[in-house]
């Protein structure tokens, strides 16, 4: 313990950029860590499309570009900040009923599923 007193005595600017360095560093890994267990588990692996999803979270879900999804149903690609739309809030704007756009979802996930990934 003396020797980091020492330090923060005589580095107080140096020793607080480290310190916030190192929290930085535990943020992101224990996100990262986060995050791959989330889509690690089975039970997240091919989700029907549900109401509240996203275009990105069903993609996530079955391994898909979301951009080609996105392009198949004829959607604008996802913003990449800020609040994105439910399948509900997409299938409202298209003016259809959710049970239709997701055939058409289900439809576009087989087909890029049956194409694989690009070689």
């Amino acid at each position: 313990m003396k020797p980091f007193l020492r330090l923060w005595r005589r580095h107080r600017i140096l020793t607080s950029a480290f310190l916030l360095a190192m929290a930085l560093a535990l943020f992101f890994a224990g996100r990262t860590i986060f995050f791959v267990a989330y889509w690690s588990d089975p039970a997240r692996q091919d989700l029907p499309p549900e109401p509240w999803m996203t275009i990105g979270y069903v993609a996530h879900s079955w391994h898909v570009p979301v951009e080609k999804l996105a392009r198949d149903l004829d959607l604008p690609p996802p913003p990449k900040d800020g609040p994105r739309p439910s399948l509900e809030r997409l299938a409202e704007d298209r003016g259809q009923d959710f049970d239709e756009f997701k055939a058409e979802i289900e439809a576009s996930l087989a087909e890029l599923r049956r194409l694989g990934p690009p070689k």
